[in-house]
C-alpha cells in the first residue's frame, strides 16, 4: 500500500478547493437545446418538444446580420414527419440530410456525427437579436420513431465580447458549439 506524503490537512484542503471550484465554475452553454417532453399523437407518431437556453455571454443574431444568422441544428432526427415542425416567432425552420454545421471565425471547426440521408433539424434566428440569459420554448417536430438515444446538436452564436481574441471582422465573434441532446433512435446499420 502506498502512503501519501501530504499531511491530512493538506489533502483535505485540496479536496475542499476542488469542491468549491466545481460548485462555482459552470460550462459555457451558448445555445443549448434540451428535450422538454415527448407526447404521443393520435396517428401513432410522437412529438419531441425542445427548449433552448442562451447564456449571458452571447447573443443570437437574426438573418439581417452578416456573416449569417445564428442557429442551432439537431443532427440525425430519424423518422421526421415533414411539415410537423413548430417554432416560436422570430425563428425559421429548415431541414437537410447533411449540415448545417456551425462556424467559428468563418470556418467549420466542429465535426458532429452526421449520418447521410437522415434529416437534421435547424432553427435559425430570423427576428431581432436575442440577448442571453434567456430560455425559449416552443420548438417541436414529430417523428415515427418512439425510442430515444443521446444525439448531438451544434450551435452558432455571437459572443458579446472578443475577450482575448483579436477580431478583424464580424465573423471573428462567431462561436461554434457542439453538445448532446435526446433524439430519436438511429436505424440499425
Amino acid at each position: 500500500m502506498m502512503r501519501s506524503i501530504l499531511p491530512v490537512s493538506a489533502r483535505m484542503g485540496i479536496v475542499f478547493a476542488a469542491i468549491a471550484l466545481c460548485a462555482f465554475v459552470r460550462p459555457t452553454l451558448a445555445i443549448q437545446p434540451t428535450l422538454e417532453k415527448i407526447t404521443q399523437e393520435a396517428d401513432g407518431t410522437v412529438t419531441f418538444h425542445f427548449k433552448i437556453r442562451i447564456d449571458e455571454t452571447i447573443h443570437v443574431e437574426g438573418q439581417g446580420k452578416e456573416p449569417n444568422p445564428d442557429f442551432f441544428t439537431i443532427f440525425n432526427f430519424t423518422g421526421m414527419v415533414p411539415g410537423s415542425e413548430k417554432q416560436p416567432a422570430g425563428w425559421t425552420f429548415s431541414t437537410s440530410t447533411n449540415g448545417v454545421t456551425p462556424y467559428r471565425g468563418g470556418r467549420t471547426v466542429l465535426a458532429p456525427i452526421d449520418v447521410e440521408g437522415i434529416p437534421n433539424l435547424t432553427w435559425s434566428r430570423s427576428g431581432p437579436t436575442v440577448q442571453g440569459p434567456i430560455e425559449i420554448s416552443g420548438f417541436s417536430v414529430r417523428t415515427t420513431v418512439k425510442d430515444t438515444i443521446v444525439g448531438e446538436y451544434g450551435s452558432q452564436v455571437t459572443r458579446n465580447s472578443s475577450g482575448t481574441l483579436t477580431t478583424a471582422t464580424p465573423a471573428d465573434l462567431k462561436e461554434a458549439r457542439i453538445g448532446s441532446v435526446t433524439t430519436p433512435k438511429l436505424p440499425p446499420k
